[in-house]
């Protein structure tokens, strides 16, 4: 069980920087037109919708499948968050509306890594203190101020291994760059961001 969490955190950090698993290296060959439908970047357009929808009430996670769903279907992004906020399941919501429902398996992917991370805050946040050489109320007020704490583990990552201040890396990502270019921008290697994301894994298994 501890691997299979390890394998799907570590794939989680690897989509946001363009890298990829054995496994997510397969599904690419077997569907090569759909894997890249997965990551979460903003088309043209989409983020003014996204805008409304927030103030609706709805996440920005749900949004962001919603409006790629509403492309294969062909049907409103209304629409289908409607369905889904009753049905809770985004796989029954695509078979509804006729997609497969694999389609939504890496957002549910994602949804676990956020998950796992939220139910050890406990000792993630002591762990990028001492990671970082920082205070834990210095980093929680990133969490106060907004940022996600799953972006502030990306965030400290790529700061420690960039040698960067966290605050600019986050900065970055408010701003609008995405993990993925952010980690280009800094030159990082896929196998350091794997180590670093198998230090806080082991540090919470401990």
């Amino acid at each position: 069980m501890k691997k299979l969490v390890f394998s799907l955190i570590t794939c989680w950090l690897l989509s946001t920087v363009g890298a990829y698993s054995m496994v997510h290296a397969e599904d690419h060959a077997n569907h090569p037109a759909e894997h890249h439908k997965h990551k979460m970047e903003w088309e043209a357009g989409e983020k003014e919708k996204m805008e409304e929808l927030i103030k609706l009430g709805y996440s920005k996670h749900d949004i962001f499948v919603a409006l790629k769903l509403s492309k294969e279907a062909n049907v409103e992004a209304e629409e289908i968050l409607a369905f889904h906020q009753n049905s809770k399941s985004w796989q029954e919501t695509a078979t509804h509306f006729g997609l497969d429902p694999t389609k939504v398996k890496h957002h549910h992917d994602w949804k676990k890594h956020h998950l796992y991370l939220e139910k050890n805050k406990d000792k993630v946040m002591p762990y990028l203190a001492t990671y970082l050489g920082k205070e834990e109320a210095e980093l929680n007020g990133y969490l106060e101020d907004g940022a996600k704490l799953h972006n502030l583990v990306k965030a400290s990552i790529v700061s420690k291994l960039a040698g960067v201040e966290l605050k600019d890396v986050l900065k970055k990502k408010e701003d609008g760059q995405s993990f993925r270019d952010i980690a280009k921008e800094y030159k990082l290697e896929k196998a350091d961001l794997m180590m670093e994301m198998k230090k806080l894994k082991d540090a919470i298994d401990a």
